[in-house]
């Protein structure tokens, strides 16, 4: 029966030393940068071993599409550079679109007040609102759910065929329309993805400060600190709570033509 230091082995021989180097600096650069959410939190030798099955897999793939290549050490290094920041621009591109469920609870959080402890705090990283962590892990739970890591790691592999190993940079050193394109829309499609996501639960909350902002005036009183707060994040949570459906069934669908885009629609 064959290892997987066997199947290792082959797949390098059977897709050449240029093009294995590539695909492993492509899917190691991909995997690093969060293209995987929760592979983030992982150790480095799940890492690793992630980004070795990848390659493994993507391997036969590339050594159909790839034009041959006869390079020396330096060539080698070379590969490997472009190709990593190939990966880079791939995976940050869908590392955006996923953190919108973040960005859309960071704005909830701000607008109901949630995270202004956390926006003065002096540790590093304090300015995360737990709402964003709760709107994050509320969309992921979704996405895998619908299957949706299966889908990355497809599309990491099938990335190999759409763009191949040493097709990024021209001959005369430009990059690849298709990534420049990528790199610099896809933080704008996260936000608006954010937005979306938060616009209904965000609509409810400051329709109810205008309410409540007419009441204290009209009345005269005053409602006493951190009163309004403390209702408003209960406005939240019902919004939130009434809007599972958008948070995490939704979110899979959301994602989807953003994350088609990143793997495998990169055309110029």
């Amino acid at each position: 029966m064959a290892t997987m230091a066997d199947v290792w082995i082959s797949s390098v021989l059977a897709a050449g030393s240029a093009v294995a180097v590539g695909v492993f600096a492509r899917m190691a650069a991909a995997v690093a940068i969060g293209v995987l959410p929760l592979a983030i939190g992982v150790g480095f030798r799940v890492q690793a071993a992630l980004v070795l099955a990848i390659t493994i897999a993507a391997c036969p793939t590339a050594a159909a599409v790839s034009q041959p290549m006869a390079v020396d050490a330096w060539g080698l290094i070379g590969i490997a550079v472009v190709e990593g920041l190939v990966g880079l621009i791939m995976g940050a591109a869908a590392a955006a679109v996923f953190a919108s469920a973040s960005w859309a609870g960071a704005v909830l959080g701000s607008v109901t007040g949630l995270s202004w402890a956390d926006d003065f705090g002096g540790e590093a990283g304090s300015e995360s609102a737990g709402m964003a962590r709760l709107a994050w892990w509320m969309a992921m739970a979704g996405f895998i759910g619908a299957g949706g890591h299966a889908a990355v790691v497809a599309g990491l592999v099938d990335s190999v065929h759409v763009l191949p190993i040493g097709a990024a940079v021209g001959v005369d050193g430009s990059w690849h329309d298709g990534l420049v394109v990528l790199a610099g829309s896809m933080p704008g499609v996260g936000l608006s993805l954010a937005l979306s996501l938060a616009l209904p639960a965000l609509a409810a909350v400051l329709a109810f400060h205008l309410v409540a902002a007419i009441c204290v005036r009209t009345a005269g009183f005053d409602p006493g600190q951190g009163l309004l707060q403390a209702a408003a994040s209960l406005v939240l949570l019902v919004a939130v709570c009434a809007g599972t459906d958008s948070w995490i069934g939704g979110f899979a669908a959301l994602v989807e033509p953003p994350l088609e885009r990143c793997f495998h629609d990169i055309h110029p």
